[in-house]
C-alpha cells in the first residue's frame, strides 16, 4: 500500500478551505472515473470510503456544505464497507484514486490493496485506525496555527520527532546555519538541556521561553493536548523576543532591564544556585561565591531570598 516519509514539509497551508472545497471531491470521481474515494491516514491505513451517491447527495444542500471544510465534510460521509459492500459497486474497476482527509490525493490502490484494506481495518485493527486518527488531529491544530499565525514554527510530536516546519523557521535556520534544514540535528538541540537556556518575562516564574545555542533563537515550548493528552510541542519563534532581545542570561528576561537591574538579576541568580548547590547550608555557599557568611546573609535578605 501506500507509504509516506515521517516528515510532512507544507509550502502552503493545506487546511485553508479556500485552496479545495467539497465539490472538488465530484470532480475527482467523473475525472478518475470510479465509483467510491478511499480515504487514507497519511501512513496508508483506510480510514474510510466515500460513494459517488453519498457526496452528491451531501452536495445537494449547498448552504450547509458552505460552511464546512472539506476534512469536516469528508469524515462525516466517508464510511467502513465490507468486502461483500464493495464487491457490487467496485468489482470490475481495476485501480482506484485513494485520497487524504483533505481531499487531496495521495496515490493509487489496485482492487487488490483496497479488498485487503478492507478486511484489516476491521476488529484488532481499530485501534490502529483510531491512533492514526488521533495523529491526524495533531496536524489539524497545526494547519490552525499555521492559519492564523505566519510566523516561524516548528512542531514535533511527544517523542520529540519533527511532525513539520515552515517556511519561516526554514529561513531563520538558513539565516543562522547557513543550510537547509537538518531535522535529525534540530530535534537533536531541542530536546538538549544543556542546549537550550530558559528564561522568565516575569519574576514570579512565569510565562517561560528559551533560547537554543546551536541555532541561535528564542523561542516559546506550547504544549499540543488532544483528549487531555500532550500529543507534540510546538516551538514558536517569537520575532520580538530575537530582534529585541538584551543580553542572555539563564532564567533571566533582561530585554528591558536597566544595567544595576541586570546586575542585581544576576547576582541573586547566582546566589540561588549556589545556597541550592550547598543544600541549604550558607557557609558553604559562602565559600564558593568568595564572601563572607555576613555579606551573604546580607544578600539574601536583600534580594528576598527564602531558604
Amino acid at each position: 500500500m501506500a507509504s509516506e516519509k515521517d516528515l510532512i514539509e507544507f509550502n502552503e497551508n493545506p487546511y485553508n478551505p479556500e485552496s479545495k472545497g467539497p465539490e472538488e471531491i465530484v470532480r475527482l470521481f467523473y475525472s478518475n472515473n470510479v465509483p467510491i474515494l478511499p480515504v487514507v491516514s497519511k501512513r496508508g491505513l483506510l480510514l474510510g470510503i466515500l460513494t459517488k451517491d453519498s457526496v452528491i447527495s451531501e452536495l445537494s444542500d449547498l448552504e450547509r456544505v458552505g460552511r464546512q471544510k472539506i476534512d469536516a465534510f469528508i469524515m462525516k460521509i466517508s464510511r467502513k464497507m465490507t468486502l461483500d459492500d464493495l464487491l457490487p459497486i467496485a468489482g470490475n474497476v481495476k485501480e482506484f484514486v485513494v485520497i487524504n482527509l483533505f481531499g487531496e490525493i495521495y496515490g493509487k490502490w489496485s482492487r487488490l490493496d483496497l479488498f485487503a484494506a478492507c478486511e484489516t481495518s476491521g476488529g484488532a485493527k481499530d485501534k490502529d485506525v483510531s491512533k492514526h486518527r488521533d495523529d491526524q488531529v495533531l496536524e489539524w491544530m497545526i494547519y490552525l496555527v499555521l492559519e492564523h499565525i505566519p510566523r516561524a514554527l516548528y512542531a514535533v510530536n511527544d517523542k520529540g520527532k519533527t511532525v513539520f516546519y515552515n517556511s519561516h523557521f526554514e529561513d531563520i535556520y538558513s539565516d543562522r546555519i547557513g543550510k537547509d534544514v537538518d531535522t535529525k540535528f534540530v530535534e537533536k538541540s531541542l530536546s538538549a538541556a544543556d542546549k537550550n537556556d530558559f528564561f522568565y518575562r516575569k519574576k514570579d516564574n512565569k510565562d517561560m521561553y528559551f533560547f537554543n545555542k546551536d541555532i541561535k533563537f528564542y523561542y516559546e515550548k506550547i504544549p499540543l493536548v488532544s483528549n487531555d493528552k500532550n500529543v507534540g510541542f510546538l516551538i514558536f519563534i517569537d520575532p520580538y523576543l530575537n530582534e529585541h532581545s538584551g543580553p542572555a542570561f539563564p532564567g533571566i528576561d533582561m530585554s528591558s532591564m536597566s544595567l544595576t537591574e541586570m546586575t542585581e538579576s544576576v547576582e541573586r541568580s547566582l546566589i540561588v544556585d549556589s545556597i541550592r548547590q550547598s543544600n541549604n547550608n550558607i557557609s558553604e555557599a559562602a565559600k564558593k561565591l568568595k564572601i563572607n557568611t555576613k555579606a551573604l546573609s546580607a544578600k539574601i535578605t536583600k534580594y528576598g531570598i527564602t531558604l
